[in-house]
């Protein structure tokens, strides 16, 4: 009978939400005021790169949700909005060659960074909630 009770603990934990195309309108959307308090201030095109920069990570967040009520999942986020910093700050934002699909690479390896943060601290807290468990 354990072995049922270890079943639908493991079917019962929530998994990772699918991406689609719903929750990137939804990011962009909620990245938008960061594109305009940039063009507020005359950095329309630095605006821009926060703007992208900013929708990754929300995306990163609607897809693991489940993981809000963890206190190093808002951590991680952090950490990984201050990765994005030289992100925004140092690519050449103005330069008109820089169209979106050359944009695209960077986005991509932008998510990939911020999202394995997240799944090392989830498997780093999975572990030491493992090991701290009486067996």
């Amino acid at each position: 009978m354990s072995g049922g009770a270890l079943m639908t603990s493991i079917h019962t934990k929530e998994s990772p939400r699918q991406l689609t195309s719903k929750s990137a309108y939804l990011a962009l959307l909620c990245s938008l005021p960061v594109l305009l308090v940039f063009a507020l201030l005359g950095d329309w095109h630095t605006g821009i790169g926060a703007a992208i920069c900013c929708g990754l990570v929300i995306l990163v967040v609607m897809v693991r949700w489940d993981l809000r009520k963890r206190w190093w999942f808002w951590a991680v986020i952090l950490f990984g909005v201050a990765l994005q910093v030289p992100i925004v700050l140092l690519v050449p934002w103005a330069n008109r060659g820089l169209t979106g699909i050359s944009v695209l690479p960077l986005g991509a390896l932008d998510y990939g960074v911020v999202y394995g943060c997240v799944k090392l601290a989830e498997k780093m807290a999975d572990r030491s909630e493992g090991s701290s468990s009486p067996s």
